[in-house]
Order: C-alpha cells, then sequence, then structure tokens
C-alpha cells in the first residue's frame, strides 16, 4: 500500500450482514486503519411487526405464492451456508474502527455522522440508491459494487433476471463511481462470474460476493494510488425495479431450475435487461 492510501480515510457502507463483515476485515486486512469507519445499514423489526406481517401475507398468498416463497427461502439459506464456508466472515466489526448503525444512509444523521468522518474515498457494498447529499461527500468520490458486468443488468437482483434469461455473459462485478443515476457511473474495475445453465440466482450471488471481497478493495486501491482510469459506461437498458419481479417471473425461473413442474421456459418478462445489440 503506498503512502497515499496508507493515510486515506475510507468509509464502507454496508449491510449489517455476514457479507459486510467479511468485507469490512478484507478493506481492513487490504488498507489497516485507514479504514475509517463502517456504516451498517440495519433496519429491526419487532417480532410482533414480524408476526403481523407472516400472518397478513399468508392470509392473502395463493398456494403459487406461499411455494415460491418457501422455495426461495431454501434456495437462499443454501446460499448463505455457502458464503459462510467459503468466506468464514467475523462476528464483528474491525476493532479500532468507527461504526455507525443505522436504518437510512440517506437520513440527516447519517450524512452528518458521514461528513464529520471527512472521507477521502466511499466503498458501497448494500445500501439504497444514495443521494448527492451522501455520494459527492469525498473527495476522491464514492465506489459502489453492482452484480452484473455494467451498463447489462442495472438495478436490482441482477442474478434474478440472468438466470430467468440464461445470460451467463453478463455475470460478474463491476465496481463503479456513483453518480445521479443508477448504475450509471464511470467504471473503474470488472471481473467476470462464472455461471451456467441449473445455478439459483442465490448461489451466483454467493460467486460474486466471494469475488467481490477481493475486486472492492482492488479498485479502492487503484483510485487511492491514483493508477484508476475510469471508463464512461455506454448505453444500457432501463434498471430493473423490485416491483418488476412479479410472481409470474419467479415461478418461471423455478419452474426453468426444475423447483416448480411445468415448462422450463421462462413467458414473458419486462424490457430486457441483457446488453443491447
Amino acid at each position: 500500500m503506498t503512502g497515499s492510501a496508507a493515510t486515506a480515510r475510507i468509509i464502507l457502507i454496508c449491510h449489517d450482514v455476514p457479507f459486510g463483515r467479511a468485507m469490512a476485515a478484507a478493506m481492513r486486512a487490504r488498507f489497516g486503519s485507514a479504514l475509517h469507519g463502517i456504516l451498517a445499514i440495519e433496519r429491526p423489526v419487532s417480532l410482533r411487526q414480524r408476526l403481523r406481517r407472516t400472518l397478513a401475507a399468508a392470509w392473502r398468498a395463493t398456494p403459487l405464492e406461499r411455494r415460491v416463497k418457501r422455495l426461495e427461502a431454501r434456495l437462499a439459506r443454501e446460499a448463505a451456508r455457502a458464503f459462510d464456508c467459503a468466506a468464514a466472515p467475523p462476528r464483528d466489526w474491525p476493532p479500532g474502527a468507527a461504526v455507525h448503525i443505522c436504518a437510512n444512509p440517506n437520513a440527516s444523521a447519517s450524512a452528518a455522522w458521514l461528513a464529520a468522518q471527512h472521507p477521502d474515498l466511499i466503498a458501497v457494498t448494500g445500501a439504497p440508491v444514495l443521494k448527492p447529499t451522501v455520494f459527492t461527500l469525498p473527495r476522491l468520490g464514492t465506489l459502489n459494487m453492482h452484480s452484473s458486468l455494467l451498463p447489462a443488468y442495472r438495478g436490482t437482483q441482477a442474478e434474478f433476471w440472468q438466470v430467468l434469461e440464461q445470460d451467463w455473459q453478463s455475470c460478474g462485478i463491476t465496481v463503479h463511481f456513483v453518480d445521479a443515476g443508477v448504475d450509471t457511473g464511470r467504471i473503474v474495475l470488472q471481473r467476470r462470474t462464472e455461471g451456467a445453465a441449473g445455478l439459483s440466482p442465490q448461489m451466483l450471488r454467493t460467486r460474486n460476493l466471494l469475488q467481490a471481497l477481493h475486486l472492492v478493495p482492488d479498485a479502492a486501491a487503484a483510485v487511492l494510488e491514483g493508477r484508476a482510469h475510469p471508463v464512461l459506461q455506454g448505453p444500457g437498458p432501463k434498471a430493473r425495479r423490485s416491483r418488476d419481479r412479479t410472481l409470474a417471473a419467479r415461478a418461471a425461473l423455478l419452474r426453468r431450475l426444475g423447483y416448480l413442474p411445468g415448462s422450463g421456459t421462462p413467458g414473458p418478462v419486462p424490457h430486457s435487461a441483457g446488453r443491447q445489440p
């Protein structure tokens, strides 16, 4: 690590989950005390709220929806176990780093905490769309990790759409600067992830997360040391949103993977998210 990186102040924004703690450990291993702070996103839900939501969802859900949810939960558990076995995430945040737990990184209290840290660089590995009041704080900018080879599959849950549409050429990790668009900023680094028929979105996500533990520190080091040559993105399809992931699309994906009976070929889904011709 060069002198400029050693004296920098890096802030990590992530979710308070095993991957977030594994990323914090990877950044600490790479940058030492230059990982100055961590803004961890946590959305606590009381037992009463969880019970109400579960009962309400069960009351409204169709038999197909209940089955889809059970299968998705099972696949998520399998992928989480695979990540834990491969990454061995620590239970705690790195000692000595300032930690701010919040529900919303765009809230005024979160923005004030970030500003008080005087960051040179922010690295984001899980967060809602950030407001300019947050991503413009660091003098070197804010980096974001996205789970596709941009500009393909902008937006949420790229792995879901890649598996549904069998687009293995776009699988991978992109680290890019954050700008006012959704996953449209200049690209710093990209690396492909191996995908193949039969792989679940959840397991593809695990492969991406394991790769990100190396790629995000590499990208941050390149920016801090002045070695980065960010590349403008070309045109791409409209970003996918959570509501595009309909029950019909979810069931089609599970049929393709063989978890539900019926044709393995999905029907029409919202606008194509692959590379444009």
